[in-house]
């Protein structure tokens, strides 16, 4: 008898945390820049300038909502200076949830970003997680407004080799983003 409680107890608490890393693992499929650019409902150059984790309405897991202070609307159609997001993940309380291979905006940041939709909720906003979400940085040599990918980003690829890379001059880059748009149409 205790014997088959001992095996019960296997079964049902330790063999389902063996398995654990598979069940919220993340897969997201690799997009051409002209998909991010033509998925996105509405692409823009903004400031994160705060965020909050509180649960959410829709279905009472912790997210993390940044504002963010719109500077240019590059696509779509957008009235109000600023736009709060979404992301899944986050403390609250005690209550803690993180997404694996989630990287989430800082405050203070300035960058474009991609949403895929403005009506509903998701797991992350911006098209393609990552793929739709660029920081823009001063290359402090050169003083220019440089446009890199948050994906490429890494312990061993950041700042100064990061600009080198895969840096792109901000107006570049806009441009780069209404010729996918007209390449669309």
């Amino acid at each position: 008898m205790l014997k088959r409680i001992f095996v019960y107890a296997v079964l049902v608490f330790v063999l389902p945390l063996m398995f654990a890393h598979s069940i919220f693992s993340s897969v997201i499929l690799k997009r051409s820049f002209s998909e991010v650019v033509n998925g996105a409902e509405l692409v823009f150059e903004g400031r994160v300038i705060s965020k909050e984790t509180r649960l959410s309405p829709e279905n009472g897991k912790p997210f993390t909502y940044y504002t963010f202070e719109i500077l240019d609307v590059i696509k779509g159609t957008y009235g109000e200076s600023f736009l709060e997001m979404g992301f899944m993940g986050g403390q609250w309380h005690s209550l803690k949830l993180e997404i694996t291979d989630m990287q989430m905006p800082e405050v203070g940041e300035l960058g474009i970003y991609f949403v895929e939709t403005l009506d509903k909720q998701q797991i992350h906003p911006l098209y393609g997680w990552q793929q739709g979400h660029y920081r823009i940085i001063v290359d402090p040599k050169t003083g220019r407004e440089m446009v890199i990918p948050v994906e490429k980003e890494t312990d061993e690829v950041k700042g100064r080799a990061l600009i080198l890379q895969h840096g792109i001059p901000l107006e570049d880059f806009k441009e780069n983003i209404r010729d996918a748009i007209e390449g669309n149409q």
